[in-house]
């Protein structure tokens, strides 16, 4: 009987759906009228709209294979249709508290849409909950509309195709069966770009569907812990769908697709595309989630193939961690939209994730070529070189400007105040699970308007990125919804210059470098260092520091004695650090070495001697 009654309730959504589309507005509005009542009779019965919001979900995706939403403009591009636009407009119009006006207009009384009990004046409808429902189904409108707009460009933008994929799929978050094939489509169009970890990150989403629904219906080897543990790999994944999924199971669509089977087949997808990205603490996890089930199904030949794939991913992580070169799993790039051109993404700035092999030339061509093909005769692209403030108004009409910048992930427990230059925070420390929502770049400047300058007058601007949800996400690119810039004045910047170099030497001193528990330094490693550190010929940076702000000039000469010794004292620990260093080298060395360790201990003499006329104190302390 309920089947008949969500069949029966179906073909009066779908009626009511076509004719709010109709060019006579008499009848468009009649049919919103309808959908109105139809709202408040399943409010009324229901107690909620949850299972009228799915089945109209569902109507409307069958209606869009129906009525053309798109258009032929007379330069042979798409535009909206007429009979999108109505539809639109019929969708906004059941949200309308106005509608008493309506009902007249209709000949209904204006307490058609009052739900009270029997026996009580009550009026328990409430307007948010058709408010809510309306806005549900104008987001699904849209995304379907700017799916068809896309038209053949789908080939050439690869990050607006994903995005259309993206937004159908959380349209149509109510209807399981809906959610999961926009997903995969997505996940497939990530695949074709090798974008491997975008890819895994929409097949955790489509098993956290199928959890979500098997955790709710309580007919599963998971629970809601297991759910938040896929959240933190995919925080699309939510907790709060069971009501959902239950009021989906509407004429094909819904729960009874939702078996453990297919999870644990998604799972898998997602492991395989996590190992193709080298993200392996992903796959740890979603491991941790496979052995539930082959345990309660005593399946032992799996779980022994699970937990050797576990040895393997550890092993995997151990080799990440010991490898000289940081670990890098993807290049981030800042880019900024600038331009009536580019429609929506106009002033607006987004954190592209690209692959680790993607350098900022490659990024700048391909975003040029993408974005070239839609400018008109009367608009030209051009790219900002530099990762200067810019001043939208400012900037000459008719000209569409892309500026991008390449960025730095922050790290959870960074300190973004820290002097120091970031080659030595991110390239040290364990491998951590690489999810990043806050990204970074350092602009020097002067403040005479000029770039760059002497060591006396560099400043140092550092913009601190936060985007909307973390990567890797579902797409490849993230909208930036905060940025924040703090600046460095010439003398910060020449002590963290110091600091810098200091901190990569010890931390090469005392950092254990091999599974095997051998603590000493890798000698290659060590040996670069040393030499960029003591070597006469490179050491400009350190003098140039003593020159430009210890020396006896008024022009440079600092007037603060407490900043004169935060220099002082930098450098003081810049040299012990080294002459430590060329100690443990000289443990480290054989025969073939000796020569070289002798260049460094004249470089660091020589060095000595040099920094001792603006530190005399350097040749007592050392």
């Amino acid at each position: 009987m309920a089947r008949e009654n969500d069949r029966f309730l179906k073909q009066i959504a779908f009626h009511l759906l076509r004719l709010a589309v109709f060019r006579n507005d008499s009848i468009r509005k009649r049919a919103v009228v309808g959908l109105q009542i139809l709202v408040r009779n399943s409010f009324n019965y229901f107690k909620n709209t949850t299972r009228l919001r799915v089945m109209l979900t569902i109507t409307l995706s069958e209606l869009m294979s129906d009525v053309q939403v798109t258009q032929m403009k007379s330069d042979g591009s798409l535009e909206e249709s007429g009979e999108a636009r109505r539809l639109r407009k019929s969708l906004e119009e059941m949200a309308d508290v106005r509608s008493k006006d309506l009902l007249k207009e209709c000949g209904l009384p204006i307490t058609a849409l009052e739900a009270a009990p029997e026996g009580s004046t009550d009026n328990r409808w409430s307007w948010v909950e058709v408010k809510h429902l309306s806005k549900c189904l104008v987001q699904a409108l849209d995304a379907g509309l700017e799916h068809a707009l896309l038209g053949s460009v789908v080939t050439v933008d690869r990050y607006a195709a994903a995005e259309g994929f993206y937004k159908l799929a959380m349209a149509y978050a109510p209807v399981p069966d809906l959610h999961i094939m926009w997903l995969l489509h997505l996940c497939d169009a990530h695949q074709e770009m090798q974008s491997w970890a975008e890819a895994a990150q929409c097949a955790v989403a489509v098993a956290g569907v199928i959890m979500q629904a098997l955790v709710g219906r309580n007919d599963a080897v998971w629970s809601k812990e297991h759910v938040a543990s896929l959240r933190k790999i995919c925080p699309v994944v939510s907790t709060d769908v069971s009501a959902e999924t239950s009021a989906a199971e509407v004429e094909g669509y819904g729960a009874s697709k939702l078996t453990v089977d297919s999870a644990v087949k998604y799972l898998q997808l997602a492991n395989k595309l996590f190992a193709q990205a080298e993200l392996y603490h992903f796959c740890a996890s979603i491991q941790e989630l496979i052995i539930p089930v082959y345990k309660s199904r005593r399946a032992y030949g799996q779980l022994a193939k699970c937990h050797t794939s576990l040895t393997n991913i550890y092993e995997s992580i151990l080799e990440q961690e010991a490898s000289p070169i940081p670990f890098i799993d993807a290049t981030y790039y800042r880019v900024g939209f600038y331009g009536e051109r580019f429609g929506k993404l106009n002033k607006k700035e987004y954190v592209f994730r690209e692959p680790r092999d993607v350098r900022l030339g490659d990024i700048m061509e391909k975003l040029s070529h993408i974005y070239e093909a839609k400018m008109d005769g009367n608009h030209t692209l051009h790219i900002i070189p530099d990762s200067r403030q810019v001043n939208a108004d400012e900037l000459q009409p008719g000209v569409c400007y892309l500026q991008i910048t390449a960025v730095d992930p922050v790290m959870e427990d960074e300190d973004l105040g820290s002097r120091r230059e970031r080659i030595f925070s991110l390239s040290t420390g364990t491998v951590r699970a690489r999810v990043f929502d806050r990204f970074l770049f350092d602009t020097p400047f002067t403040k005479n308007g000029k770039t760059q300058g002497g060591l006396e007058d560099q400043w140092k601007r550092r913009t601190v990125l936060q985007t909307e949800g973390s990567f890797p996400a579902l797409v490849n690119r993230l909208l930036v919804i905060k940025s924040e810039s703090l600046e460095f004045s010439p003398v910060e910047n020449a002590i963290g210059m110091i600091e810098t170099r200091t901190a990569a030497l010890r931390n090469e001193l005392e950092e254990p470098r091999s599974s095997e528990g051998d603590q000493l330094p890798r000698l290659q490693s060590l040996q670069r260092i040393l030499q960029g550190s003591v070597a006469v010929q490179v050491n400009s940076g350190v003098l140039s520091v003593c020159t430009a702000f210890l020396s006896g000039e008024p022009a440079t000469r600092l007037r603060s004695q407490e900043l004169q010794q935060l220099i002082a004292a930098a450098l003081l620990e810049f040299m012990a650090v080294c002459k430590r260093a060329i100690r443990v080298h000289f443990r480290l060395i054989g025969e073939e070495d000796q020569e070289f360790h002798t260049q460094l201990v004249n470089g660091f003499q020589s060095l000595t001697a040099e920094l001792s006329h603006y530190i005399p104190a350097i040749l007592s302390e050392l």
